[in-house]
């Protein structure tokens, strides 16, 4: 592979550290390998714990990113002013919003904080599920508001009339993730868009999108970034973590109007850092890697629900990067007993204390937990 000096920003050149990590990178990375860098390699013996239990991308992420982090390196001494720019405009582009409407976070995660700080009052609440994702909540509850709860329905899907029903005069604000987190289920786009335009002008609508890429139609399908651009009052969070496998970069955004943007700003966290930033934006123009990355967790989903059915085990519809199933077993018990076989899956998420939520990790690593799961849920006599 051909390599080119790569002066940075400062001026000094950095030729011969670029060219021994592109080097470095090309040898032992190849387009697959670079996809798959995570993955057991099985003629290696045990490499630690299979670890399923946090949502994170087991297939790599972009080498494109990955080369945008190299030629940043040298760099890194400055801030990232410039490439938190780049980022916000590229992020502009593809939402087709304005760019003072986006709000680069390091992880989706401080958007939900922040969404809560500046909303959250006393004798004020925010309404949400159970079971859901709960970091919103917390923080309200923490800066002296309170939560609302609503169960999901049979099928572990938001029910919307009951999450209308619950919302009183005292309401702010209603969290949904979309897919929930821990189910994976996903509301009907028309109907939530219907229920969000139907909300009282005062309540703003916290939809989180954070695994959305993955369902059925994905962003296209499924988004309310088009409730933005109407001027609904409304706040998306979506992040790099998941489908772009940059967990570990923290980089993330809110799309809301200017006025929330406003609000929220009082609270704000910090932007991405450097490197993040630049291969966030790397990411959003890898058009291969990101469908390879959703091909292989949907295939690999649908392997584990296929052998699901085949053992007649329950578990909802998965629309995102995990499933929730069904064990019947006490969901710290089955932590330890999968933990024993090397085998670490999902936290408990109340009150379905006999479900387990599974992260979707390699073909590799799905086929093993199905094999160990089966024989733990024989032994437990669930099967």
């Amino acid at each position: 592979m051909s390599t080119t000096t790569v002066p940075n920003k400062s001026g000094r050149s950095s030729a011969s550290l670029i060219t021994s990590l592109l080097a470095a990178a090309t040898l032992t990375l190849t387009p697959q390998a670079a996809f798959g860098q995570h993955e057991v390699d099985s003629s290696e013996g045990s490499q630690g714990p299979i670890k399923i239990s946090g949502n994170e991308n087991a297939f790599g992420y972009s080498q494109m990113a990955m080369m945008a982090i190299m030629q940043e390196l040298p760099d890194i001494n400055r801030y990232a002013w410039e490439e938190s720019q780049a980022l916000v405009e590229a992020i502009a582009m593809r939402e087709m919003v304005p760019g003072e409407y986006v709000v680069p976070t390091a992880g989706s995660g401080p958007v939900l904080q922040m969404a809560a700080m500046a909303y959250a009052a006393p004798g004020k609440n925010v309404v949400s599920v159970e079971p859901g994702y709960t970091q919103l909540v917390r923080t309200f509850d923490a800066f002296g508001g309170e939560t609302k709860i609503v169960p999901l329905n049979d099928k572990l899907e938001y029910d919307l009339a009951a999450i209308k029903a619950a919302i009183d005069e005292n309401t702010v604000m209603v969290y949904l993730c979309n897919p929930n987190n821990p189910t994976g289920t996903v509301v009907d786009p028309d109907a939530l868009k219907t229920f969000i335009r139907e909300l009282p002008e005062d309540i703003v609508a916290f939809v989180d999108e954070a695994y959305l890429e993955l369902a059925d139609g994905g962003l296209e399908a499924n988004s309310m970034v088009s409730l933005v651009r109407e001027g609904e009052n409304i706040i998306l969070a979506r992040t790099f973590s998941k489908v772009y496998g940059m967990a570990g970069l923290r980089v993330g955004y809110g799309i809301m109007k200017p006025d929330a943007k406003k609000l929220l700003s009082k609270f704000h966290m910090g932007g991405p850092n450097k490197l993040g930033c630049v291969a966030a934006v790397a990411s959003l123009q890898d058009a291969a890697f990101f469908e390879q990355s959703v091909t292989s967790y949907r295939t690999v989903r649908k392997m584990v629900t296929d052998r699901l059915d085949e053992l007649g085990v329950e578990y909802a519809y998965p629309q995102g990067s995990f499933v929730f199933m069904k064990t019947g077993v006490p969901i710290k018990e089955f932590q330890a007993l999968m933990e024993d076989q090397q085998i670490m899956v999902g936290r408990p998420f109340p009150p379905m204390l006999d479900w387990c939520r599974v992260s979707i990790g390699t073909e590799d690593e799905m086929s093993t937990f199905l094999t160990v799961f089966e024989d733990v849920m024989k032994g437990q006599g669930k099967l």
